[in-house]
C-alpha cells in the first residue's frame, strides 16, 4: 500500500513538469491595433470614405490570430462597424512581414435617417516590427459596405420620402500600429 502510494506521488509531482510545453521565445496571447484608412469608391454612387478601426486580437499560435473590433466608418452617413476579425502572416515573423486578414460584421448608423448594413473587408498588407513587440503595418483590401439611407424630394407640388439601398464597394488603404 505504501509502495502505491509513493509511485502515485511522484507521478503528481512529476507529471506537471512533463505536460508543460517550453518554446524557446514566448508570444503574447492578446495584441491590439489601431487603424486609419481611405479608399478609393469603386461603385456609384461613390464616396472617399474615411475610416478608424480598433481589434482586439487573441493569437491562437504564432501565425493565427482571431479578435474583434468597432470603430467609425464615414461615408455619406457616418457607422459605427462591430466586426470579428481574422489574420494569418503568410511566412514566420521577420522584420518585414506579410499578411492576409478579413473582417466581417454589421455596421450600425448611429443617425435616423440611416440604417447601417453587412461590412465586409478582405486584406492583404505588411507588418514592419519596431521595438518591445510594436509592429506598423501597411494593409490594401476590398471592404463592401451595405447601408440604407432615406431621401427625401420637396417639389413644388408634391414631397417624396424613400428608402434608397447603397452597396459601396471601396478599395481601401489603411496604415495602424499592432501592440
Amino acid at each position: 500500500m505504501k509502495r502505491r502510494f509513493r509511485v502515485l506521488a511522484a507521478a503528481l509531482c512529476v507529471l506537471p513538469f512533463l505536460a508543460t510545453e517550453v518554446p524557446a521565445q514566448e508570444f503574447p496571447r492578446f495584441s491590439c491595433s489601431t487603424s486609419v484608412g481611405t479608399g478609393f469608391g469603386l461603385t456609384r454612387p461613390s464616396s472617399v470614405p474615411v475610416v478608424w478601426r480598433v481589434t482586439g486580437h487573441y493569437n491562437v499560435s504564432r501565425r493565427f490570430s482571431v479578435g474583434a473590433g468597432t470603430g467609425v466608418s464615414c461615408y455619406e452617413k457616418t457607422l459605427v462597424p462591430l466586426f470579428a476579425d481574422a489574420k494569418f502572416l503568410l511566412t514566420r515573423r521577420r522584420s518585414f512581414t506579410p499578411y492576409a486578414g478579413c473582417a466581417a460584421g454589421y455596421a450600425f448608423a448611429p443617425r435616423r435617417d440611416a440604417n447601417g448594413g453587412l461590412l465586409l473587408n478582405p486584406e492583404l498588407g505588411v507588418q514592419y516590427a519596431l521595438r518591445c513587440g510594436v509592429h506598423l503595418f501597411f494593409a490594401a483590401g476590398y471592404e463592401l459596405q451595405r447601408l440604407e439611407r432615406l431621401r427625401k424630394y420637396e417639389g413644388r407640388w408634391f414631397s417624396a420620402e424613400f428608402a434608397e439601398q447603397l452597396s459601396h464597394g471601396t478599395l481601401l488603404l489603411k496604415v495602424g500600429v499592432l501592440f
